[in-house]
């Protein structure tokens, strides 16, 4: 059941968000609450991680994830 809470713009930081985690739980369960509507109007999601991504590669890893676990 959607609510309709309004809600600020939002940064949801993800530490370690070049692990394991973020690929398989936490990135496809924010996309899948964007694709139902529970996501607020503006927001940005920021991980941080060990990992030596440059911007494409990042985006690239996690659309590999979201295809594999989503």
């Amino acid at each position: 059941m959607k609510t309709n809470i309004k809600t600020k713009s939002t940064i949801f930081m993800i530490f370690g968000g070049t692990g394991d985690l973020a690929e398989r739980k936490l990135i496809p369960a924010l996309y899948n609450l964007f694709l139902e509507g529970y996501m607020p109007k503006e927001f940005a999601i920021v991980g941080l991680g060990r990992t030596d991504y440059n911007d494409d590669s990042f985006i690239k890893n996690l659309l590999a994830g979201l295809n594999k676990h989503s």
